[in-house]
């Protein structure tokens, strides 16, 4: 089949989304498939996450959902003639669908968040439900992400997780020395993740635990605030934010806890590396995305948001770090919550949805085999 993967951005900085569009592209071209690439913020960069060099990419940018750049999106994807446009996240799919509505190619849209990501932006939410009836198919990662949906986007909601199949080089120490132990998080500096309020867990036992230092992996707007949150407390010194790094492998393997503080989640990747690196993990009860993988008293611990969210993470984390006994026991079975599909599951998933797109007299002739 001939896929054209559109996305805003393939040099966002360590965005779950981008890992598995990458995945994913790459995954279907080594099977065999024709895939290319159409970038919506007019970039010709180096994408985050590798890409084979085999993959074509294009570059148009797209600003609006007003009649000239629609029009311009329309006629580059009939220019390059897919059988199927895959593309990610709002910020494509909704032009997309708009530009080809009509044209009678599929169009695939890959949701990421839950519909409580928008509540923030009402028009985005608008948008989103307006350009629905021209989606082929949706897909989510989760059942739970697909029951918050409206109906009529949830009837054509597919399932298809995020490759979940991650393999830790090395386990994590999670007993470390006593004189220096890590609590790390990562993820978007963005107020889905709430780091103010892990920042403020952490203030309010932080002199209790001298030995440990919090962590914050990953970047994005929210970074001003929340370093200006760090210096208000007077953490400067006990809170390192260092970015985005290639090798977040050893940040995991190095750490003696992960959390998780974010309000919701569709699938946390991040949660499932730190248990394949046999990390205990710590979240909220009733975030969704979290509380599918962490399992409470087995792999890690899941807290409620009473009396405030802020005195609850900070009991937890106090339950976890003064107690290296219950982390060790917790870590013999958190890299057995790698639950999820394996990216050959996946793989096959998008074929079966994409020729199923397609009656048998349409089928793409690479779909039809040699009889064709």
């Amino acid at each position: 089949m001939k896929f054209l993967f559109c996305i805003k951005s393939v040099t966002t900085l360590g965005g779950g989304a981008e890992r598995v569009f990458a995945e994913v592209a790459n995954g279907l071209h080594d099977r065999g498939h024709s895939v290319s690439i159409l970038t919506l913020d007019g970039s010709s960069a180096s994408s985050f996450y590798p890409l084979s060099f085999a993959i074509k990419r294009h570059a148009l940018k797209i600003r609006g959902l007003m009649p000239l750049p629609l029009f311009m999106l329309r006629r580059r994807i009939r220019q390059l003639a897919p059988d199927v446009v895959v593309a990610f996240m709002p910020s494509s799919y909704i032009p997309v669908a708009f530009a080809l509505m009509g044209s009678g190619m599929p169009v695939f849209a890959s949701e990421h968040n839950v519909p409580a990501r928008y509540s923030g932006t009402p028009l985005k939410w608008t948008l989103l439900k307006s350009s629905s009836p021209f989606v082929k198919r949706f897909t989510a990662v989760s059942s739970q992400m697909r029951q918050l949906y409206p109906p009529a986007i949830r009837a054509k909601m597919d399932i298809l997780p995020n490759p979940a199949e991650y393999s830790a080089v090395r386990r994590a120490d999670v007993l470390g020395a006593e004189s220096g132990r890590t609590l790390l998080a990562v993820g978007r500096l963005h107020p889905q993740k709430d780091h103010i309020t892990l920042v403020q867990a952490f203030a309010e036992i932080a002199t209790d635990f001298p030995e440990w230092t919090l962590k914050i992996f990953g970047d994005g707007g929210e970074r001003a605030a929340i370093e200006a949150e760090v210096r208000r407390l007077n953490l400067s010194d006990r809170v390192r934010m260092p970015g985005t790094t290639p090798d977040i492998s050893s940040e995991y393997s190095a750490a003696q806890l992960y959390v998780i503080s974010s309000a919701y989640e569709s699938y946390g990747l991040a949660t499932v590396e730190a248990l394949a690196h046999g990390l205990p993990a710590i979240g909220f009860r009733e975030c969704a995305g979290t509380n599918e993988l962490i399992r409470s008293g087995e792999n890690g611990l899941l807290v409620d948001s009473e009396p405030t969210k802020v005195i609850a993470l900070a009991a937890g984390l106090r339950q976890l770090m003064q107690d290296d006994q219950l982390r060790l026991r917790l870590s013999a079975s958190a890299n057995a919550s790698r639950a999820g599909a394996t990216l050959e599951d996946v793989l096959d998933k998008w074929e079966t949805i994409s020729l199923g797109s397609f009656s048998s007299a349409k089928l793409p002739r690479a779909a039809l085999g040699n009889d064709a």
